[in-house]
């Protein structure tokens, strides 16, 4: 059983696995539009996490992960609690970066559908941006969540152009620093 990580599995690799392969699916983009009440935000004032949208020419890169033989179901288990907040399971195609061997023949993936409760859906990228910058939750501010999923994928997947993640990481980094600079005014 392989599950392919887009968001912080990419980054956060808290699960036993056997194998890992970077690749890519195709027919869907990458956005923050998934809500979190229980990782990067609380209720009624929840972070933003990225799920992903059906876009009939997009491509997401990202790493599939084989559960351990003998063991899937635990750990399928331990992901299906960490990803409980709105994201459902569905297999996907999956392609290894060259020169790999074969795609694994089938590959769960978490997705939060605009069905579930927390799917906050799309917003102008400076509304988002706002919303990050000011939200935290039980495992750390939100902010946190966007630059490391950045630096994976700038790092790990540098042929992935994600123009959505990186202009929403430039406008939470402008803005912090226009933060910093207030209160350095204010205090100096």
């Amino acid at each position: 059983m392989w599950v392919f990580g887009y968001g912080s599995l990419i980054w956060k690799v808290d699960f036993p696995y056997e194998e890992k392969r970077i690749g890519y699916i195709k027919g869907f983009s990458r956005r923050f539009w998934q809500g979190s009440t229980d990782h990067r935000g609380v209720p009624g004032k929840p972070g933003r996490v990225v799920t992903l949208v059906e876009d009939p020419e997009g491509c997401v890169w990202g790493v599939a992960y084989k559960l351990p033989t003998g063991r899937e179901q635990e750990v399928k288990s331990y992901l299906d609690y960490r990803e409980k907040g709105g994201y459902q399971v569905i297999a996907v195609t999956f392609h290894p970066r060259p020169p790999l061997t074969p795609p694994p023949s089938q590959t769960l993936l978490y997705i939060g559908s605009q069905d579930n409760p927390d799917y906050l859906g799309p917003a102008p990228l400076e509304e988002i941006a706002n919303q990050i910058v000011n939200s935290t939750g039980p495992s750390g501010q939100n902010t946190e969540y966007l630059f490391q999923l950045a630096d994976a994928v700038r790092t790990i997947l540098p042929e992935d152009s994600d123009t959505h993640l990186f202009s929403l990481e430039t406008l939470v980094k402008e803005r912090l620093q226009n933060v910093q600079k207030h209160s350095h005014t204010q205090t100096g």
